[in-house]
């Protein structure tokens, strides 16, 4: 693609400068402080690892399952969580989602004499339905997957206090730099995890100092003017070149502490972002409410922190082309997910709203960064591209 210094990133990584140097400091302190954690999830039991899907093995291997178990996960999402499944000695059983993104209870209900637990991801921030869920699982431990909900609440719940236990990828919508988080909200669970969170490495202070340094500069080239000169047409040319989908998995570890005194450092603020990243949803909804598009309204009895802003559009290759050469990026997030989980995760095509959802899903800019005006560019540009 032509190299554009004023192309408006699809996502925010916002750890800044100071942020490294507060992460860096931090190797010097003593304990991290988990007061913030405390104020907003309430006095849970917490873990911390490299990645969030190092905290969805840990949870895995910690509840001592027969090995193959099956564990129940929506089709739709980042094959990172079948590889932690499959990492645990277990086998992911694919289940389909909803016109919400999420895992749709009437195939779980088809699906859950086989399983030994339920991962439920809150796709996009959306939150699924839980309360149906945990109806169809009975006794099955619920595991959330909160990788993009960090703060959205489900029935005044903040997602990641409902289910036996959930998982947070620090990285995402915190940009706290990297890092998983584990919350255990049903206690009998916490002497096993304990236990297998003892078999975890513990990273060097070369290691936080490399992935804090790495961090860093993927941040600086995710933001204007270096993401649209360097840093999309760099991870283009590499998407080309490397099997991104299928890669293997990352040494798995315990948390670092450069990411867990960040992580506490922005959270204790991290609301206020939120609320400004739902205004620039609403605005993009309401700019967009006249269109053939299918845009994303929260469900009742949900709070949705927008995370990420999806479309379903008809031509989606010619329409993300179209975006992307009039300034506005965009992504067609879990598209081979449906075809990567035949080929190598035994997935048997009993999904059929997933696939078609994959094959029309992009997400656009709708970060807390953005100002007004780049706001109105992206809802212009969208309702004149004449393939949606």
């Amino acid at each position: 693609m032509r190299p554009d210094p004023y192309l408006i990133p699809r996502f925010n990584f916002d750890y800044t400068l100071t942020d490294f140097s507060t992460s860096i400091g931090s190797l010097l302190k003593g304990e991290s402080s988990l007061e913030s954690l405390y104020s907003t999830f309430g006095h849970k039991d917490f873990f911390f690892t490299n990645y969030g899907r190092t905290a969805l093995y840990v949870i895995l291997k910690s509840m001592h399952l027969p090995p193959k178990s099956k564990i129940g996960v929506p089709l739709y999402c980042c094959t990172v969580v079948f590889d932690a499944i499959i990492n645990a000695g277990h086998i992911p059983t694919f289940v389909d989602i909803n016109n919400n993104y999420t895992m749709d209870p009437e195939d779980l209900k088809s699906k859950i004499g086989d399983l030994s637990a339920v991962v439920v991801i809150h796709t996009f921030g959306r939150p699924a339905d839980v309360d149906a869920i945990k109806k169809v699982a009975g006794k099955i431990p619920i595991i959330e997957d909160c990788s993009h909900s960090l703060l959205s609440e489900y029935k005044g719940k903040i997602t990641g206090t409902i289910g036996d236990m959930a998982i947070f990828s620090l990285a995402k919508y915190l940009s706290a730099g990297g890092g998983g988080l584990l919350i255990v909200n049903n206690r009998s669970f916490t002497e096993s995890i304990q236990e297998e969170m003892k078999t975890l490495r513990e990273p060097s202070a070369l290691d936080e100092i490399q992935h804090t340094t790495t961090a860093y500069m993927r941040s600086f080239f995710y933001h204007k003017p270096w993401f649209g000169l360097f840093g999309l047409p760099i991870g283009l040319m590499l998407e080309n070149k490397v099997d991104l989908m299928t890669k293997k998995s990352s040494r798995m570890t315990a948390g670092y502490k450069t990411y867990i005194d960040i992580s506490s450092k922005k959270l204790s603020s991290f609301k206020s972002k939120v609320e400004m990243q739902r205004k620039n949803s609403f605005f993009l909804l309401d700019k967009l409410k006249d269109s053939s598009l299918i845009i994303p309204p929260e469900e009742k009895n949900t709070y949705c922190n927008y995370y990420l802003f999806p479309l379903r559009v008809n031509n989606r290759d010619k329409t993300c082309e179209y975006l992307r050469s009039n300034g506005v990026d965009t992504t067609k997030l879990f598209s081979q997910t449906p075809a990567v989980a035949k080929a190598i995760y035994d997935y048997k095509g009993d999904c059929p709203n997933t696939e078609e959802i994959a094959k029309s899903i992009i997400t656009i800019p709708n970060h807390y960064v953005l100002k007004k005006k780049e706001l109105e560019k992206v809802a212009g540009v969208i309702t004149s591209c004449p393939y949606i």
